[in-house]
């Protein structure tokens, strides 16, 4: 209820989705690359192996190291924008900007909704069988498990967060500027003008339904007038 209604033609994907959508893409993206890269070439020997994608070798282990980094970067971020989407706009650690929480507020919207917590904490969970159990590791998933690598994850995933936060805040400004910039050409701001139609189709049909009861109570009042005439022309 804190925002405008939304206009059914423009459906889900709105302009500010589809760039938020390719914004967090791009930088999720790039937050991977990175992580392989870091594992296979920064730190590592650049080995690629032989036949990596049939079975795994000793020759195959920096691969299938970086792929596990790369695992969990790519399922951490996706579990932590499942958050940072509760509010398109507003900061993770500051949904609620009235609040005197300044360092503990994001645990209580974290935990309010109970459901979305429970599924993400269950997706963190499951990352670790994924890479520890024999087989499910090497031959379903194709990589291995990791140790010093997560240093790696730790740090991507601050940097996930800082992008994420980057952003926002750089929304935040803009649509400022913009509802300043409405305010100042005599438009008001964005949110009056999209309820503005609302509310005057609500005063116009209270109006029209006062008139209507107006001319139904003027009505009355002749009938009655009438009727008190006829009863003392036969009273006479």
């Amino acid at each position: 209820m804190q925002r405008p209604p939304q206009s059914l033609k423009t459906g889900v994907f709105t302009l500010e989705v589809m760039i938020d959508m390719l914004v967090y893409g791009l930088w999720m993206a790039a937050l991977c690359l990175a992580s392989f890269s870091l594992v296979l070439f920064g730190f590592g020997d650049g080995n690629l192996g032989a036949n990596c994608n049939d079975s795994y070798s000793e020759a195959c282990n920096t691969v299938f190291r970086a792929r596990a980094t790369t695992f969990v970067c790519l399922t951490w971020f996706a579990l932590f924008l499942a958050w940072e989407m509760v509010n398109m706009r507003r900061s993770f650690f500051r949904m609620q900007p009235k609040s005197t929480k300044y360092f503990t507020q994001w645990m209580h919207d974290v935990w309010r909704n109970k459901f979305l917590f429970w599924s993400i904490m269950a997706g963190f969970i499951t990352v670790f069988p994924t890479l520890y159990i024999p087989v499910i590791n090497h031959v379903v998933f194709k990589h291995t498990g990791i140790s010093w690598e997560w240093g790696i994850v730790f740090i991507e995933a601050i940097l996930f967060f800082a992008g994420i936060e980057a952003w926002k805040w750089s929304k935040r400004i803009f649509f400022r500027r913009r509802a300043r910039t409405l305010a100042a050409s005599g438009g008001d701001d964005l949110q009056h003008n999209m309820f503005s139609q609302y509310s005057t189709m609500s005063k116009r049909q209270s109006v029209e339904k006062a008139a209507e009861q107006g001319r139904a109570g003027t009505g009355e009042q002749q009938q009655a007038v009438v009727l008190g005439q006829r009863n003392a022309e036969q009273a006479q």
